[in-house]
Formats: C-alpha cells, structure tokens, sequence
C-alpha cells in the first residue's frame, strides 16, 4: 500500500509547464485563516499541535559527456527515498523528468526541494518520457524526452555552464503521471568535458542514504472516545506546515485517522515515514476542495466501506493526518496525535 502520511519528495516543473503546475511546492493558493467561516469545529487544531520536521536531502552526482543524448535507465532501482520497494504496477516508475536549473548550485536545491521551497519558475528547461509499462527495457535517451510538442535538445539543453555561470541538471524517477507528484528517486548530472560517459544508471535512493528525515511532534488534543457528535475536526487555524512554509489550503484532499496497537507516539516519530504501513488500522475522509474541515463519524476504513465507530481502542495511540495528495512535498499538512478520553 502506498503512503499517503509521507510519499515522496518534489517534483517539479518548469515556466512551461505553468499550466499544470500554477504553485511553488507548498505555498499557499492565496488562502488565509482569518476567514469568518472558520473555526466551526469543536476539535481546532493549532499550530502547537501539529508536527515539526527536519529534512535533509543527499544527492549523488554522476559526471557525463556534455551535449550527449544519454541514455538514462532505471532497471536497478529497487528501493525509493524512503526505502520502500519500487514494484510495479502499483509502485513502479511510471515517468522520468530532466530538469536544468540555472543559477543555484546542487547544494542549494537539494536544499531547497528537502522544505518544498523550488519554485517551479527557477526551472529553465523541464522535459519528461512516460514509461510505456508494456515496454521490455527501462531506458530511454533524453532526446526524446518531451513537454507538448517541444522536444529535449542535449546539444543544446544539456551543457556546461559558461565560466562563472551555475547550471544543475537533475533526473528524476516517479510513481505516476501527475505533475508535482510521485518522485521516488533523483539525481544530479553533470555534463563533464573529461567524461567520455553517456550511460546513467539511476542509483538506489535507499543504499545512498538520499533522505535523512526527522519528525517532532506537537500537542496531543483530546477527543471524546464514543461521542460521535463531537468529532468535528477543523484545522483552519493552522498557518504552517511541518517545514515552516504557509498552508495550501485550497488543495488538501483528506484526513487520515490511524490506530498504532502497541505503538507510543514516540514511535511514530522514529518510524515516520513508514507512519501508514506500520497503522494497525487506518480510516479517511475525503476533503471537499477549499474546506478546512470534517466530520470524523464520516470515517470509513481505507479502501472499504467499514464506518468508523470510536475511539474504543486503548492499547495504543492513534494520529490523525490532514494531507495534500497532489502537493509537491505529500508530507502531511498537519498531523496530531489524538487522545481519547
């Protein structure tokens, strides 16, 4: 199963793809908090009880022959940045993105993509190849690598940068077709004078230790164990997310509600990126678009159709996750533990 609670890093895409792409990696849609509407619910969270996180982005790098239509492939990825199995069909690699970035050096954008704060318009040159799952290899020369109609030009697209210039190359693999989601794995290139190399082999996010992660969480609130008519959630007091950058509102998509037998909250934060895999049982509810808030009683199990019923479980800690599916960075927006009482 796929997490929802944390999937992926960015991905990103450039001026030219503005029309699928309209915001930075998690900055806001124009929404504020101080709307009369909100709060309504009787459970508000605030940003005291949402979580904070550390995260620190480790690329490799790998040199080629300048202006060379590489031949990129990605047969020896088996884990993604989470170290979780990259299986297909569900969880293969579904696209693979070029992306020339002018003007920062590596350092700067791995910095940069690891808080959701690239914005896609410091992306000079995006082009993509979709996978065709009926295909015998997982290669594919960034030639023919496109966005609409515009075709990818290494001879021109993909050169050293001029004396005193900065120019950082990235691939990236991903899980699905949507831009801004789905990165499973990523590299820098870089076109190289003395490297004769037109070959790159997408390296194992997991065995290079891409991703350091590090999550804190806040206040716990309380909720009443069996009273249904006081499960009313509203998250609209929230400002930021768990990197510091101001809430996207308008594309949060649904709240996830887990109970973790056995666990503490301690171990949701040692085990964080595998917060849903390691949920005894998880619930959702779908958020309708620019609402900022739900009705837990409308909970159904994930993927079925059992109602949730309460709080009843006690030999355990239960979280609740408000997320954003499509948001470059699909850590959750806001994520609390809660206690029955």
């Amino acid at each position: 199963m796929r997490a929802s609670f944390f999937v992926s890093l960015p991905r990103v895409a450039s001026p030219l793809a503005v029309a699928l792409l309209t915001a930075p990696l998690l900055a806001a849609c124009g929404s504020s908090t101080n709307t009369p509407e909100w709060p309504k619910g009787n459970i508000v969270l605030h940003d005291e009880n949402n979580f904070t996180s550390q995260t620190t982005l480790t690329l490799p790098t790998i040199q080629t022959a300048p202006g060379a239509d590489l031949m990129v492939c990605w047969d020896g990825l088996m884990k993604d940045l989470l170290c979780h199995d990259i299986m297909p069909p569900d969880n293969g690699v579904d696209n693979v993105s070029f992306l020339q970035i002018p003007n920062l050096t590596h350092d700067q954008v791995a910095s940069k993509l690891a808080v959701g704060q690239l914005d896609e318009n410091l992306v000079k040159v995006y082009r993509e190849h979709k996978v065709d799952a009926t295909a015998t290899t997982k290669c594919a020369n960034i030639g023919t690598f496109v966005l609409g109609t515009s075709t990818l030009d290494p001879a021109a697209d993909y050169v050293e940068p001029a004396t005193g210039k900065t120019v950082t190359y990235m691939l990236l693999f991903e899980t699905g077709t949507t831009p801004g989601v789905g990165s499973r794995a990523m590299t820098f290139i870089e076109p190289t004078a003395s490297s004769t190399a037109t070959t790159v082999n997408a390296p194992d996010a997991c065995s290079n230790n891409v991703l350091d992660f590090h999550a804190t969480l806040g206040t716990a609130m309380t909720i009443p164990a069996t009273d249904n008519t006081k499960w009313h959630v509203d998250w609209s007091q929230i400002t930021k997310d768990s990197f510091g950058n101001k809430v996207s509102f308008n594309k949060i998509d649904n709240v996830l509600l887990g109970f973790y037998q056995g666990k503490t909250a301690a171990d949701l934060m040692t085990n964080f990126t595998d917060i849903e895999q390691i949920a005894t049982t998880l619930y959702e509810v779908p958020v309708g678009v620019g609402a900022r808030d739900v009705d837990l009683k409308d909970a159904k199990l994930k993927g079925g159709t059992t109602a949730f019923t309460g709080f009843t479980q006690t030999d355990g800690v239960w979280a609740m996750a408000v997320t954003c599916g499509k948001c470059q960075v699909p850590a959750p927006v806001a994520l609390t533990i809660l206690t029955p009482q």
